[in-house]
């Protein structure tokens, strides 16, 4: 008989040489079926080997694609391969993940170019990859969030990789088309692009020089033109505080020093103010510029913060409109803290008097602005809410009533199939007993699976909430303490801590560490208190119970697992 290893190393090499074939899904069908004869443990130790195979092929695809710089993905056969993968993911005969997992593996290993070359195979084939077998569609029936599969999962990993390697300034376009087919692909209040816990972005830090590089840079300027360093620290030094929004409440030497600084830059603002030709001036020209002049295609993330722009920067309307807009973005915030409101509603409505007062449209971008800001308290409440779904969709349309007195139609009768009815009674128990007996329709599910599914949602990586753990499904707790008696019956005497707490137990002693000791039983007369996620699920009975009632009973509910876990 054949090592494990022995069937992977086959099943690798059958795999390479039949993705380029003409009938690779026919060969992936026979692989796939001697596998099932060669493996004792069904279909999950199938697409594992299948998927280490598919893998390790990847690789070699990768290398050549990395060593030969004239190598395309077309031509090392990348659409071949992806499209066998969903051919034979949406047969069950690979892991549902398994073509979002060689385009993961491939681009983790590829140059942007080539990334943006494998997307487009992605975009060409979204038709196919955002069914449900991948990406189960939200109908809105039971009022739960989307169902989240390992396909959806493989595709955000796939997707939030690729945009952080990416720059939002040279890759922009690249970027627009990932987080549109993010947007195709899930549902409208899907939650894993929504920042549930308000964090902020502490990593976008503004560097700017120091006093010598600013008095270096400085000392041949006009003295009427040149500005104090202290200014210049002050104006870029506060940008802190909207990288923070919280750091300018943490103390009161703290709401100090930002108070002051604020008014520092106010002031530098209303020093420079804009007079009335100038805004007219910019009303005129706004009114005669076409659509694609130099505003409308302006974009820039980041300022430069060298000493010599300075004095232009104060008197930049596109800046000082970015950063007054900073201000009341900042201001709403800490509406919601324990701020000095009354401080912080003078502040607001002096940055608005700035705003009204920039070019070429102040008065209207103000209004806008503000509609803005108080539209976002909406979306502060959904996420509150914990992100309820708010899709609406059509309703059914009721059948008409009928009249009174009118009958209903009568139902036409369907001919039976005679021919089916007939074979099955003349045919002997035996025979019929012989093909309900196949390892195909075995529907049992093993103890792994369960435990997978409570090391997935314990996983920091898939930032599952703690709500939706199997921990809090009682069926699911039941059947796994069910399925752990058959052969992981050391660790039932955890059940008293939940179940949770035995599958973690399982899932140490399978990492190398040491089971923790189980708990003392009660003394006193009183039962123990009953754990509410198991409470109804416990599978003791003393009531005798035949042999035919079980085994109708089991193949019940485990052919239901298997149609919750598929």
């Amino acid at each position: 008989m054949q090592t494990i290893l022995q069937i992977a190393t086959q099943a690798e090499n059958d795999f390479r040489h039949l993705f380029r074939s003409k009938d690779a899904l026919v060969k992936l069908r026979a692989l796939n079926a001697d596998l099932q004869k060669s493996c004792d443990k069904g279909g999950d130790q199938v697409h594992n080997l299948l998927e280490v195979a598919m893998q390790k092929l990847v690789s070699k695809l990768s290398w050549d694609l990395h060593k030969n710089k004239d190598m395309t993905p077309a031509s090392v056969g990348i659409p071949e391969l992806l499209d066998l993968c969903i051919a034979g993911a949406t047969e069950n005969l690979l892991s549902n993940h398994a073509p979002y997992k060689i385009l993961e593996e491939l681009m983790d290993g590829q140059t942007i170019v080539i990334c943006e070359k494998l997307w487009e195979l992605l975009e060409t084939r979204k038709a196919k990859l955002t069914t449900a077998n991948f990406i189960p569609p939200y109908d809105g029936k039971d009022g739960k969030p989307p169902k989240t599969t390992k396909a959806s999962l493989c595709l955000l990993r796939l997707s939030n990789t690729l945009l952080r390697r990416l720059s939002k300034t040279h890759n922009t376009v690249f970027c627009g088309r990932i987080l549109a087919f993010l947007s195709f692909a899930f549902a409208l209040s899907e939650r894993s692009a929504v920042n549930l816990t308000g964090r902020s972005n502490v990593s976008n830090v503004t560097l700017f020089e120091d006093e010598a590089t600013f008095n270096e840079n400085t000392q041949n300027e006009v003295q009427e033109t040149k500005l104090d360093y202290t200014l210049y620290k002050t104006f870029w030094d506060i940008q802190r505080y909207f990288r923070q929004p919280n750091l300018a409440t943490e103390s009161d030497a703290e709401w100090v020093a930002f108070t002051n600084e604020l008014n520092t830059v106010l002031t530098a603002f209303e020093s420079n103010a804009f007079n009335p030709k100038d805004i007219d001036q910019a009303r005129d020209d706004s009114a005669y510029d076409d659509v694609d002049d130099e505003r409308e295609s302006f974009f820039q993330t980041k300022y430069l913060t060298n000493s010599r722009l300075f004095h232009l920067q104060l008197r930049d309307p596109i800046l000082r409109e970015c950063m007054l807009t900073q201000f009341l973005i900042l201001f709403r915030h800490l509406e919601k803290t324990n701020a000095h409101q009354t401080q912080v509603n003078e502040l607001f409505e002096r940055v608005l008097d700035l705003l009204r007062a920039t070019p070429s449209d102040g008065k209207g971008f103000s209004e806008m602005l503000i509609h803005v800001l108080d539209r976002e308290n909406n979306w502060t409440q959904w996420k509150a809410d914990k992100c309820k779904p708010y899709e609406r969709f059509p309703v059914a349309e009721e059948p008409p009533s009928m009249e009174e007195g009118e009958e209903p139609p009568s139902k036409k009768m369907k001919p039976s199939d005679s021919a089916l009815l007939d074979s099955l009674v003349h045919e002997d128990a035996a025979s019929l007993l012989s093909k309900i007996q196949g390892s195909t329709r075995k529907t049992a599910v093993p103890v792994e699976d369960f435990i997978a599914r409570f090391e997935e949602a314990r996983d920091p990586e898939n930032a599952m909430e703690k709500e939706y753990w199997p921990d809090n499904d009682k069926m699911v707790c039941w059947r796994t303490m069910r399925a752990c008696m058959r052969n992981r019956i050391n660790y039932m005497d955890k059940v008293i801590e939940g179940t949770g707490e035995m599958v973690e137990a399982i899932l140490r002693v399978q990492n190398g560490g040491v089971p923790a000791a189980s708990p003392a039983p009660s003394t006193s007369d009183e039962p123990a208190p009953a754990d509410d996620s198991n409470a109804s699920a416990t599978p003791v009975k003393d009531e005798p119970t035949s042999d035919v009632n079980m085994e109708e009973t089991q193949v019940t509910e485990e052919g239901e697992v298997g149609h919750a876990t598929s």
